[in-house]
């Protein structure tokens, strides 16, 4: 019992943590939350609606829209006509993509502003030790591109993991 309540929490926990961070609905995150952390290969439907004590349609509806986002696909077993869905094989892929595009955005906007300003500094004599600016946008542009290559570099050791896992 304490497990489930355990579950129970730390779903709940992880569904704020995506509807805030990964733009979900609430019961979406709550989905998708479960589906993390499930100790079996996939849910069931039914298992979906009882645990997170919603009905049928809202779940159904969610868990379309996890598909049609890629998140979650859905599988059958031999012999059992029941649908069990899981997280998409390739989910953590997108989305270190999605955040390796988004850093590489925040860093080109660091980097256009420095050159910008120092370019205008340059023009009106502006010394140094005025323009603090241009130094913090210079080193945070270099610490999102440290930031990048690390995130590229747990991309590569992820994947080379589970490429070793299945062979």
């Amino acid at each position: 019992m304490e497990q489930n309540s355990e579950i129970k929490q730390l779903t709940e926990e992880l569904g704020v943590y995506f509807e805030k961070n990964k733009q979900l609905s609430p019961l979406s995150a709550r989905i998708f939350s479960m589906l993390i952390l499930t100790e079996k290969d996939g849910l069931g439907f039914d298992e979906l609606v009882d645990g997170l004590d919603s009905c049928k349609s809202s779940v159904s509806t969610n868990l379309q829209l996890l598909q049609t986002q890629g998140r979650v696909v859905y599988f059958t077993k031999p012999g059992d006509r029941k649908r069990y869905f899981k997280i998409a094989p390739n989910d953590i892929y997108v989305q270190l993509d999605k955040k390796i595009a988004q850093w590489e955005k925040e860093k080109n906007i660091h980097l256009k502003v420095h050159n910008f300003k120092r370019k205008l500094y340059q023009e009106k004599d502006i010394p140094k030790e005025k323009n603090r600016g241009l130094e913090y946008t210079k080193n945070y542009a270099l610490f999102i591109d440290d930031f990048i290559k690390n995130l590229i570099q747990l991309k590569e050791n992820l994947q080379k993991t589970f490429n070793s896992d299945t062979l």
